[in-house]
């Protein structure tokens, strides 16, 4: 068994309500979105996302400060997102714009 918190996470509130809150159950988040940095290699977060995707996560998202990109996996296949673009949000709908992700 393999586990990891990653940067961030959603778990939707019926996932939340229904999980065991003085355990630590096996559960893979509706979305998690990890920074690519020196401890989050590309190979070590290319192993979580295969990880992630294959225990039903529905999207994967790989933030790349350096480059300014966003790289999603989600159910219909994967993509890099670069500035100027925006991100299909499947999950909550409608879209962010990569830009507003690095703008803070």
């Amino acid at each position: 068994m393999q586990y990891w918190f990653p940067n961030v996470a959603y778990v939707p509130q019926s996932d939340w309500d229904a999980l065991p809150h003085d355990e630590y159950p096996i559960y893979s988040p509706a979305l998690i979105v990890e920074v690519l940095s020196p401890p989050n290699s590309a190979v070590k977060l290319n192993r979580q996302r295969i990880l992630a995707m294959s225990a039903c996560t529905e999207e994967f998202w790989i933030v790349d400060l350096e480059g300014r990109t966003v790289y999603v996996t989600n159910l219909s296949g994967a993509r890099t997102y670069a500035p100027g673009e925006a991100i299909q949000l499947k999950i909550f709908g409608g879209t962010i714009a990569v830009d507003d992700i690095f703008a803070v």
